[in-house]
C-alpha cells in the first residue's frame, strides 16, 4: 500500500464506507443488478482491454497479446465471433495468459523467443479503498488494496448466495482475524450493503511486524464496525478470541436456538470442525447453524464431524490478491464443495495444456477480472488451483438468477513430493483425516503431515500428532502411515519403502501448524527450518 493512502486511510476510510452502505439497494435489487451484469460482460472485457492493457506500454498482457498477433481490432472480433470464454480460450491457446508464478514476479515469462519479467504492480488497479493481506498459508502475505466499487459488484453475487440459502434472516457471525485479515472484512461489508447485519465479530489473534502497525489496523478495524453501527444495518466489534476459547461460539449458537434464530458463521473449514468438535465435548447441539467455510477444502471427515452435532456447511471460494471473491456454494449441490462461479465479475477458462501435480495432468484455472475496479488486473491468470468445471440446472437461485457456470473439487495442483517422488494429495487428507484418527484417536485436525528440510537440507515428512490426542505408540502410527500410503498399488508401495529407507518419516508431538486466519491444512508442503511453527 502506498505510503500516503496508509497514512490517509484512518481519515477517509469511515466516509467512503458511509457512502457504500448508503448507496446499496438491499437484495431487492440483486436480481435486475445481476441480469445487467451478466448482460454487459463482453462489453466491459473489451472496453476494459482497450483503456488497460492496450493504452499501457508498460501492460505485461499487451506484450503478450501483441507476440500473439492480436492488436485490440483482433480482439474486439474475436470476442464477437466467440464470445468472452471462447475467445479467452483461445488466447490461451496463444499463449496468452501468465502462471500463478509468472504473475507474482518469481519466474520470467517464456513464449518462443518473447523473454520478460512481471512486475506485480503492473497488474493492480485499485488505489483508494481498503487495505487487506493475503493469510499466507503457503506464501509470504501479500498486501493489496480493495476498493469499495468492486466490493459493490461482488456484493450482488453474495445476495444472490444468501437468498438461494435463505440466509437473510439468520444471525451472522465471523470467526476471522481483523484487518488487515480480508475474509470477514469482506463478507461484513457486503452484508451490510445488502442490509443484513453481521452481530458478532469473534476475531482470531494476527501476527504483526510491530505495535505500530497492531495499532494501525486495531483503528481500522474498529472503524470499521463503528461505521457499520452508525450508518448501516450493524457491525459486530472485534472480539478477540483464542482457538481455546470456542466455547463461546458454541454458546451463542445455543443461546440463538433457544431464542428461536438460526446462525450462520463465517471461518475457515478447520476452525468450524474445530467449533464442532467443541460443542460434541460440550454436549451441545449446533442445529440451526450454517457454516460458510473457505480458505482450505471442506473435506468428508470435517463434514461429518460437524454434521454429527446437527450443523450444516456451504462453501465460499476467494483468492488473493485482489480480493476475489469467485465462488459461492450451491444450494442443491451433487458435490460437497461444489459452487457458482461469479460470472458478473469474472471469467474462467482452464488452461489448454495440462501441468503436472501429485493428482496427475490438471488444467489450470485462468481468472479475468471484469471491472476496472477489482484490485488487480488479472487476464486468463492463474491462481495455483484447478477444478471440475460444469454448467447444469441445479434448482437453485443462483442459477436461476444466471450464475449457471459450477465448479467443484477445487484444489492446489503442488505436488506433494519427497526424495524426488509424488503423492496424491486427496489420498493423504483422507488418511490424515479419517484413517489416522480412528484407529488413534483425535479428530480431522489433529494430524498434519509437514514436507520440510532438516539439517543440511534432507527431505523430512514430519507427521504431526496434537498432544490432546493423547498416548500414542510413534512406531505403530508411522508403521500405520506407511502401510496407508503404500497399500494402493505397487508403486506407491515402492515410494513409500523409499521414504523409509531414507529415514524421511518421524513423529512431532505438537499442535498442527494453524495460520493466522485459522487454516489448519492436513498437509503443509516444502516448510523451511525459518517456516516451522
Amino acid at each position: 500500500m502506498h505510503a500516503l493512502a496508509a497514512l490517509t486511510q484512518p481519515l477517509t476510510f469511515p466516509w467512503r464506507l458511509r457512502r457504500f452502505l448508503a448507496d446499496g439497494s438491499g437484495l431487492g435489487r440483486v436480481p435486475e443488478d445481476l441480469r445487467r451484469a451478466l448482460e454487459s460482460r463482453a462489453a466491459r472485457f473489451v472496453a476494459l482491454a482497450e483503456r488497460r492493457i492496450y493504452a499501457r506500454g508498460d501492460s505485461p498482457y499487451r506484450r503478450l497479446l501483441e507476440d500473439a498477433g492480436c492488436a485490440f481490432p483482433d480482439l474486439r472480433d474475436l470476442v464477437g465471433r466467440h464470445g468472452l470464454e471462447g475467445a479467452l480460450g483461445r488466447l490461451a491457446e496463444a499463449g496468452v495468459y501468465l502462471s500463478a508464478a509468472e504473475a507474482k514476479g518469481r519466474e520470467p515469462v517464456v513464449r518462443g523467443g518473447l523473454s520478460f519479467r512481471v512486475d506485480p504492480r503492473a497488474l493492480e488497479l485499485a488505489r483508494g479503498g481498503v487495505a487487506t493481506e493475503s493469510t499466507g498459508t503457503s506464501n509470504r502475505p501479500q498486501r493489496t488494496t480493495s476498493s469499495f466499487d468492486w466490493l459493490a459488484h461482488q456484493a450482488t453475487a453474495a445476495g444472490a448466495f444468501v437468498l438461494a440459502h435463505g440466509l437473510e434472516a439468520h444471525r451472522h457471525a465471523v470467526f476471522e482475524p481483523m484487518l488487515p485479515g480480508v475474509a470477514g472484512m469482506l463478507y461484513m461489508v457486503m452484508l451490510a450493503r445488502l442490509g443484513i447485519p453481521c452481530e458478532r465479530w469473534f476475531a482470531r489473534a494476527i501476527p504483526f511486524r510491530h505495535a505500530l502497525e497492531r495499532a494501525y489496523f486495531s483503528l481500522l478495524s474498529h472503524e470499521l464496525a463503528a461505521a457499520g453501527t452508525w450508518w448501516g444495518p450493524g457491525f459486530g466489534r472485534p472480539e478477540p478470541i483464542g482457538g481455546d476459547r470456542l466455547e463461546v461460539l458454541v454458546r451463542w449458537v445455543a443461546d440463538s436456538r433457544a431464542g428461536g434464530r438460526r446462525t450462520a458463521i463465517r471461518t475457515v473449514a478447520s476452525n468450524a470442525a474445530r467449533i464442532a468438535t467443541t460443542a460434541a465435548e460440550l454436549g451441545v447441539s449446533l442445529d440451526g447453524l450454517t457454516f460458510l467455510s473457505s480458505g482450505e477444502p471442506m473435506t468428508e471427515a470435517k463434514r461429518q464431524t460437524i454434521e454429527r452435532v446437527g450443523g450444516r456447511t456451504t462453501v465460499l471460494y476467494g483468492f488473493e490478491p485482489g480480493s476475489i471473491w469467485a465462488g459461492q456454494g450451491c444450494a442443491n449441490p451433487v458435490h460437497g464443495d461444489e459452487m457458482h462461479l461469479s460470472l458478473n465479475t469474472l471469467a474462467l477458462v482452464e488452461h489448454p495444456h495440462p501441468v503436472a501435480s501429485g493428482q496427475g495432468p490438471v488444467r489450470p484455472l485462468l481468472y479475468t477480472t471484469l471491472y476496472e475496479s477489482a484490485g488487480r488486473l488479472l487476464l486468463n491468470v492463474a491462481n495455483g488451483d484447478y477444478a471440475t468445471l460444469t454448467e447444469r440446472d441445479c434448482g437453485c437461485a443462483m442459477h436461476a438468477l444466471g450464475l449457471t457456470l459450477h465448479l467443484h473439487h477445487v484444489r492446489s495442483y503442488e505436488k506433494f513430493t519427497s526424495e524426488g517422488l509424488s503423492y496424491p494429495i486427496d489420498d493423504v487428507v483422507r488418511i490424515l483425516e479419517t484413517h489416522l484418527p480412528a484407529e488413534f484417536g483425535g479428530g480431522p485436525c489433529d494430524y498434519q503431515l509437514i514436507e520440510e528440510e532438516v539439517a543440511g537440507g534432507r527431505p523430512c515428512l514430519t507427521l504431526r500428532i496434537d498432544p490432546r490426542v493423547g498416548a500414542v505408540d510413534e512406531a505403530r502410527v508411522l508403521d500405520r502411515l506407511g502401510g496407508e500410503l503404500g497399500a494402493a498399488d505397487r508403486n506407491r508401495w515402492f515410494m513409500t519403502e523409499v521414504w523409509r529407507a531414507a529415514g524421511t518419516f518421524r513423529v512431532e508431538r505438537r499442535a498442527p501448524h494453524t495460520s493466522a486466519r485459522g487454516k489448519t491444512l492436513p498437509i503443509r508442503l516444502r516448510v523451511g527450518q525459518a517456516d516451522r511453527g
